[in-house]
């Protein structure tokens, strides 16, 4: 009897990791996703402000949020984007979010911890996301903490507000950056938030 006991215990975690009835597995719900595109809008000129075109969507096809012009600032805004997508700079007709496909007429994008929709006529232009990532700068703020390859062992730079980096390799969170001799590996996001203002384009 004792022989099968490790058959048994065996059976008994292959079970354990099944997912229950119900649970919903889409890697695209969770927080493991990996991100690989992301998308840059078409700003919408003030003529083109239809809410049939200029709305954010939940999954349901519930609008989630509208675009909307600023007459003042002459910027067509969406402030529920701002500080929840890649990057968001309407007054320089930036705003970046990462992407997936979804059907011929609509997107999915990132908005903060969800997916939303979009149609595609919005969309401007689409990326790979780590090749365009090692085309940009990175620049440094003085708290950016610094990590040697392992990703644990800290590297102290007495500049760092000074850095301007290239990138040059991209895994997940991490990005590792250069400037000259010096080399690091720092985080670049968090999950689905990017920390804002350190990506620049390399001009």
């Amino acid at each position: 009897m004792t022989k099968y006991i490790p058959l048994i215990i065996l059976a008994i975690l292959c079970m354990s990791f099944k997912p229950a009835n119900g649970q919903n597995t889409d890697i695209h719900n969770s927080d493991t996703v990996e991100f690989t595109k992301f998308a840059q809008l078409c700003v919408p000129f003030p003529e083109d402000m239809r809410d049939s075109v200029c709305s954010v969507y939940n999954m349901d096809f519930s609008v989630y949020a509208n675009f909307e012009y600023d007459t003042i600032t002459e910027e067509t805004r969406c402030e529920a984007l701002k500080g929840n997508v890649f990057s968001y700079h309407p007054s320089w007709d930036i705003i970046y979010f990462f992407y997936e496909d979804f059907d011929a007429e609509y997107c999915r994008i990132r908005v903060g911890e969800s997916w939303k929709l979009i149609k595609k006529k919005l969309i401007y232009d689409i990326h790979e996301l780590v090749p365009f990532l090692c085309s940009m700068e990175y620049w440094a703020k003085q708290t950016d903490e610094f990590f040697q390859e392992d990703l644990k062992t800290k590297i102290e730079h007495s500049n760092r507000h000074e850095l301007k980096c290239k990138i040059k390799e991209v895994k997940g969170d991490w990005i590792k950056i250069q400037n000259g001799e010096f080399k690091a590996w720092v985080k670049w996001k968090n999950g689905s938030t990017v920390f804002q203002d350190c990506l620049r384009f390399d001009i």
